[in-house]
């Protein structure tokens, strides 16, 4: 604990930290409620904090199928429900504040990333590292989501620099605190149990000192801790004959082992936000990081290619924000690959290399003008981006106890009218079933939009104009068979949007 001590009382690393975190602030807070464009996950994973806060149970209040969500939710993302819950209670539950919750755990991921690299790197190196991963687009973009990237990003960070006091001090507190922060990053999300086994495995390659043996017993009760509850409460749950665990775990999708879709992955990465200058920078990093390196270099390089590697093999979603875990632990790789250029003559290898230091400057620029460049094109592209236009548009136009049926993120404005169940998932069902199913909770007005799961994402320009009614879309079926179009209009940033009253 004297590690920690010294570590918060140094006057040097409290401006570094003030430094950084008005800058996360100052990156993260503009425009919090618009810049990304809402997506389909933040209305589901605030909604579950939301009918904590106000109904006490943790049960999804719209969505139907997906191994009974709606009775309880059993996936082991309920971190971040947590949270938001504890925020409803005190404001109004809003996309800027569900996504305030993120920016909470993005400070703690930023104290805790530069407390780590100090430990491993000194307060110069530690610095850079850290900014290095503020600006990056990708922790830019989750740290502005209400979605478990950021949340488990951030234990796994906590993780890590908890290991390393463990392997300086020895300190059974560390070691126990080390589990109970596994745990949490545990129910998170399933990628939270990557990152942290990523790292683990990591530190028991490379990082030697004191016992593993102790460590692992005492953090193992941590962890146990943290998880039994959820494992009693999953247990209970299942007792009803609706809730089933690995329904609600997989979500109705299918894993398929392809080289081609985990390319596909790492391809969106770097394009979303136009990042491929940077693809040769973080490659030559991790090279590098095996070349006359210190162990906590290849100790990070293991844990890059381990969280990428078992994300291949096990995930059953293809999502390129997934690789955000990874971001702070190549920003470190990147910055130690410049460092080392700049400051460690065994580390030439190549002699037709005589300014090293010059080197070194070509690739911070690189990254930091690329990086720079894509947050500013971030803003620059959704400037004038904001859903809550939208929803009060919808509001104004259906009658105010009416039942509105449509995309889950049209749920942020329930308070204006009632919004009805929504059904996800109706693979195998016929169609006039699934129509029914959807009449049974009597909605009163259908919103009809180009995109199904989600609004655009990225920097892409919306949709400009509605496709013809889609005979393998429900909202389209519905509308087409039993829907007035009511209203219709465009959003340059969401597309064009039509709203339709039921006709039964």
């Amino acid at each position: 604990m004297e590690l920690l001590k010294k570590f918060a009382t140094s006057s040097t690393c409290k401006y570094d930290l003030l430094i950084l975190i008005i800058l996360q602030l100052a990156l993260g807070l503009p425009f919090l409620s618009s810049i990304p464009r809402i997506y389909v996950d933040e209305a589901w994973d605030a909604a579950l904090g939301y009918n904590l806060a106000n109904e006490g149970k943790l049960s999804h209040p719209f969505i139907i199928g997906f191994g009974g969500m709606d009775i309880q939710f059993v996936q082991n993302r309920v971190v971040l429900p947590l949270v938001c819950a504890t925020m409803f209670k005190f404001v109004d539950c809003t996309i800027f504040t569900s996504r305030l919750c993120s920016q909470l755990l993005a400070i703690f991921a930023v104290v805790g990333l530069y407390a780590a690299m100090h430990r491993w790197f000194g307060r110069k190196q530690a610095l850079f590292i850290t900014l290095a991963t503020i600006i990056h687009p990708w922790f830019f973009e989750v740290a502005r989501r209400a979605r478990p990237e950021i949340y488990y990003t951030a234990f796994a960070i906590i993780f890590l620099w908890l290991l390393i006091l463990y392997f300086e001090s020895g300190s059974s507190v560390i070691a126990f605190l080390s589990g109970i922060t596994a745990g949490l990053a545990a129910l998170t999300h399933p990628n939270g149990i990557i990152i942290i086994f990523s790292i683990s495995l990591a530190f028991a390659i490379w990082i030697r000192g004191k016992s593993i043996g102790k460590l692992v017993l005492l953090a193992g009760v941590g962890l146990a801790i943290t998880v039994l509850p959820y494992i009693i409460y999953v247990y209970l749950a299942s007792q009803n004959s609706q809730v089933n665990f690995f329904d609600q775990m997989q979500s109705g999708m299918v894993y398929r082992f392809s080289i081609f879709w985990e390319l596909g992955r790492w391809k969106r990465f770097f394009m979303r936000f136009r990042l491929l200058p940077v693809a040769p920078v973080m490659l030559l990093s991790w090279v590098a990081a095996w070349y006359r390196s210190d162990r906590k270099d290849k100790a990070l390089a293991t844990i890059t290619f381990l969280f990428s590697f078992v994300l291949f093999l096990v995930t059953v979603n293809r999502d390129e924000r997934y690789l955000a875990a990874i971001v702070p632990f190549w920003s470190a790789l990147i910055i130690r690959l410049i460092w080392r250029l700049a400051t460690d003559e065994s580390f030439i290898w190549c002699k037709k290399i005589k300014t090293p230091f010059a080197a070194g400057v070509i690739i911070a620029g690189v990254y930091m003008v690329t990086c720079l460049a894509g947050i500013g094109t971030i803003f620059y592209c959704l400037r004038g981006a904001d859903f809550n236009k939208i929803i009060k548009r919808i509001a104004a136009v259906v009658e105010p106890d009416s039942r509105v049926y449509g995309n889950p993120v049209f749920w942020f404005r329930h308070k204006d009218y009632q919004y009805a169940p929504y059904l996800i998932s109706y693979k195998g069902i016929p169609v006039q079933d699934a129509v029914e199913m959807i009449l049974e909770y009597e909605p009163d007005y259908i919103i009809r939009t180009t995109w199904w799961a989600g609004p655009p994402l990225g920097i892409e320009p919306a949709p400009t104009s509605m496709p013809e009614f889609r005979k393998d879309w429900l909202v389209d079926i519905v509308c087409q068979r039993l829907g007035k179009k009511v209203d219709e209009f465009h959003d340059p940033y969401y597309g064009p949007i039509e709203i339709y009253k039921l006709e039964r």
